[in-house]
């Protein structure tokens, strides 16, 4: 049996990813959250799962011990949100996971998995690599990541840093402050999508949840992966064809902001890398679109 630690497991991606890990026989999954998002809906309908409701910087290093593999998925995630509350997010993005990381460090666990972002590559150039050297995170969000990855890459202990697209998709544990959950949001009630002008044409990379999970079960499968950085997404996407699909699915209405927001600049994320170990994308952000849309098909906005 293979025992999985998964922090903040019930969280948009967590949640999604650890209802897919329990449906494996050979993995014990045992999830830890503070509950500080009030997320019990991604408790429902889980199968074979202890779940502990507390901090992961509670956890001590002889209950690290009973666990091969970790899986890091607590963190402040709002990369717009975290202007505002800066401090929060590197005391709980930085600080603690450092010290989470240093407990591991002195622990019998096998592999840190460390799901990063592709935010941390920032205005470096129009193609990104796993290799690049001149990061220019432009979110204290996506600084608390790099700063992770740089510390772990000092430790003696076995990681894999994922860096994940901009996550969609459903999950028990979704949130909507990402841009194409936001958009089906926007649409279901009838609002105009808000878009930065030149946004619309700006590419970005994407991560579907199945894909996401692939890669994290790849990660805790296949030691050949281990202490190295990889980029992780569905594909590179425009606005404009987001919108697009949006709109085949229910008819909406675009407003354009002029005021400049996070990361205003088109790139894509090469990853090549990781599919040399077999990942091949599956998810499909049309199905996905139509998913979020069709959840929600029962509000009615009634506000004026």
């Amino acid at each position: 049996m293979i025992n999985i630690l998964v922090t903040g497991g019930l969280g948009h991606i967590g949640s999604y990813v650890c209802h897919q890990l329990t449906q494996n026989p050979n993995f014990n999954v045992t999830i830890v959250d503070d509950l500080s998002t009030q997320r019990y809906c991604s408790l429902f309908h889980l199968n074979r799962v202890n779940f502990d409701d507390k901090s992961f910087s509670e956890i001590t290093i002889d209950e690290l011990n009973k666990f091969d593999f970790v899986i890091h998925l607590a963190a402040k995630t709002n990369a717009v949100g975290s202007f505002d509350d800066d401090g929060a997010t590197k005391r709980t993005n930085v600080d603690m996971t450092v010290d989470f990381i240093n407990k591991i460090e002195k622990s019998d666990v096998k592999l840190f998995v460390f799901p990063s972002s592709t935010s941390v590559y920032g205005k470096s150039k129009e193609a990104m690599y796993e290799d690049d050297d001149n990061l220019q995170p432009q979110s204290p969000y996506a600084e608390s990541k790099l700063a992770i990855e740089q510390e772990l890459k000092t430790k003696k202990l076995n990681y894999v840093i994922l860096r994940f697209g901009t996550i969609f998709g459903v999950s028990p544990g979704m949130r909507f402050h990402t841009a194409v959950n936001k958009f089906c949001y926007q649409a279901v009630l009838n609002r105009s999508l808000t878009i930065w002008r030149q946004n619309l044409e700006y590419l970005r990379p994407y991560l579907g949840l199945r894909d996401a999970t692939t890669s994290i079960e790849m990660a805790i499968t296949m030691d050949d992966m281990w202490r190295d950085t990889y980029n992780v997404i569905t594909g590179n996407y425009s606005v404009d064809y987001i919108v697009t699909l949006i709109d085949s699915i229910k008819n909406t209405n675009l407003s354009f902001v002029d005021t400049p927001l996070l990361n205003q600049h088109s790139y894509v994320v090469n990853y090549e890398k990781i599919r040399e170990y077999g990942y091949d994308p599956i998810d499909s952000i049309h199905d996905s679109i139509k998913e979020t849309i069709e959840i929600l098909s029962g509000v009615i906005n009634c506000g004026k």
